[in-house]
């Protein structure tokens, strides 16, 4: 990916590219009345794995171990 500073930019998009980072708002760049590219602000943030997320938020409710005293209709 190529990078670019805002200091090889001219002032308009510097005072844009600080309002994108100032309102967390993507910015839409048109060309010929079509989106040509869209600025998103940077994050910092890692993404959460979704491994382990519910951890400790269930219950076991009776006994999960022992058989069923009736077999299931489905398994039939």
């Amino acid at each position: 990916m190529a990078k670019i500073t805002t200091d090889e930019l001219p002032e308009s998009l510097q005072t844009l590219f600080i309002e994108v980072e100032r309102t967390k708002t993507p910015l839409t760049i048109i060309h010929q009345g079509k989106p040509l590219a869209i600025i998103y602000p940077a994050t910092t943030e890692t993404k959460r794995s979704p491994c382990g997320v519910m951890k400790g938020t269930g219950e076991i409710l009776g006994d999960i171990v022992a058989p069923v005293d009736e077999p299931w209709k489905v398994l039939e």
